[in-house]
């Protein structure tokens, strides 16, 4: 049933690997993980962000590259707001070992949901003052505001209650 989900949602989006909280260790795991995901879609994983943002540089991107993920979207803070990569545009990899800028393509963040809710403590009622500023920032350089949601925050129940709202309104407010 999930395969069959996950086929039926690559119709309509991009689909890409949330590898394991273990596979940031073990490469040969992550190879599997990404394997399983492309014999489900029957097509190439090209996309990924690394569970818990568990983001090791330089190896957590040679990996992706040796699996030929060609866009990440890891780099983001867990606990803070912002700018992780002083940046809010994408941007290829460079690994400074090998002097060499690789085809990986960092897709920086400068907000996620849980960061408001667990590490700041902030409501949905004040979720608005933090992410307008950001966004306002973004639109002064022109650059590409990405922000980070999970499924279950947009089911606006229980715990995530009014979060769907303020997900909804981020979207506006990025668009004008």
């Amino acid at each position: 049933y999930f395969q069959q989900l996950i086929r039926y949602l690559a119709d309509y989006a991009e689909i890409g690997i949330h590898p394991s909280y273990a596979s940031s260790q073990q490469p040969s795991l992550l190879a599997v993980e990404t394997a399983r995901l492309s014999k489900i879609l029957k097509l190439e994983v090209e996309h990924s962000r690394q569970h818990f943002l568990k983001l090791t540089l330089p190896e957590t991107y040679r990996n992706l590259i040796d699996l030929d993920i060609a866009d990440d979207y890891t780099m983001g803070y867990a606990s803070l707001v912002g700018f992780r990569a002083s940046i809010c545009t994408p941007f290829n990899f460079y690994d400074l070992d090998n002097e060499l800028e690789t085809k990986l393509k960092v897709h920086p963040f400068a907000i996620m949901e849980g960061t408001l809710k667990y590490y700041m403590n902030v409501g949905p009622e004040e979720a608005m003052q933090h992410i307008k500023p950001l966004i306002d920032q973004v639109k002064r350089v022109d650059g590409t505001f990405i922000s980070l949601w999970h499924n279950d925050s947009l089911n606006d129940q229980k715990l995530w209650k009014g979060w769907r709202r303020i997900y909804e309104e981020m979207i506006q407010y990025a668009s004008k």
